[in-house]
């Protein structure tokens, strides 16, 4: 081998070194479907079939379908401090100030409401459910994570958070199982990330307002560009859309909030779904 194929050979293996440990950007031009106001919005979510659902200053619960068309809707009320309609058909909501979370149905009726027992949790911050019916309480008297039994009251699993090395006083605002994994948001440092049993595996240092799961990926907005994160190989990949403060990720779309609360729903097609959408 010659030195300049030699040479040639060295440079394209750095080159493809760089290239598996730089983010991958997704280059899709996105379709704009819609846009429009909702009101001054606090909180967002959404659920397995893809529905948006936003939480606005007054209490109000709006639920959306892909396309933008308002499925159901709850007047104003005392506003949540968590949603999660994650598990459908029904919709989870944390109360903080009266320490009480409440089920809903698909169309946004009260089904089942109960208060925290206050042997689980000195102060209940946050609570949402997990995927065995069983809840997970962030309790703020020593910033400690419990899994308890809604039924029994007993207390299954515990671990405390290391909040001493964060610099700035958290600010917790999101709290989540998936997969196995118990994930924290806070607004000052980003997403912790736990084992089941509260081993400390990942700390995402970012300042955002939400996160959520695309498949086996955690997808985030930081100024104008999702990343989506593997939950296994830790690898990222990004999404160029344009700034705001919230953002979720579904099969099909890309809702995007502005600062100024206006909504976006955005067409996004990846993979298999792309290829189908061509072919038709």
């Amino acid at each position: 081998m010659n030195r300049k194929v030699f040479f040639l050979f060295l440079r394209g293996l750095c080159v493809f070194a760089v290239s598996l440990n730089a983010p991958f950007s997704y280059s899709q031009t996105l379709k704009k479907l819609k846009e429009f106001s909702a009101g001054k919005i606090e909180v967002v979510a959404v659920d397995r079939l893809g529905d948006l659902f936003l939480i606005l200053k007054n209490g109000r619960i709006k639920k959306y379908d892909a396309n933008g068309k308002v499925l159901a809707s709850l007047k104003k009320g005392k506003t949540p401090a968590l949603i999660e309609p994650w598990f459908h058909p029904m919709i989870f909501s944390y109360f903080r100030d009266e320490q009480k979370y409440v089920f809903y149905d698909y169309k946004l009726r009260v089904t089942q409401q109960q208060k925290i027992d206050p042997a689980i949790a000195v102060n209940p911050f946050l609570v949402c459910p997990t995927n065995d019916n069983k809840l997970l309480v962030l309790d703020e008297a020593d910033w400690s994570i419990k899994k308890f039994n809604p039924v029994t009251s007993k207390v299954m699993t515990e671990f405390g958070i290391d909040t001493v090395g964060l610099g700035v006083k958290p600010n917790f605002s999101y709290l989540r199982e998936y997969q196995n994994l118990i994930f924290l948001l806070d607004k000052n440092s980003g997403i912790f990330i736990f084992s089941n049993l509260g081993k400390k595996i990942n700390h995402i240092k970012c300042k955002i307002q939400n996160f959520g799961f695309y498949g086996e990926e955690l997808f985030y907005l930081l100024n104008d560009t999702i990343t989506l994160y593997d939950l296994y190989s830790e690898k990222t990949r990004e999404v160029r859309v344009e700034s705001g403060k919230f953002a979720i990720v579904t099969d099909e779309r890309i809702f995007l909030v502005r600062e100024n609360d206006r909504v976006v729903i955005f067409e996004f097609l990846t993979g298999e779904a792309e290829q189908k959408s061509k072919e038709k």
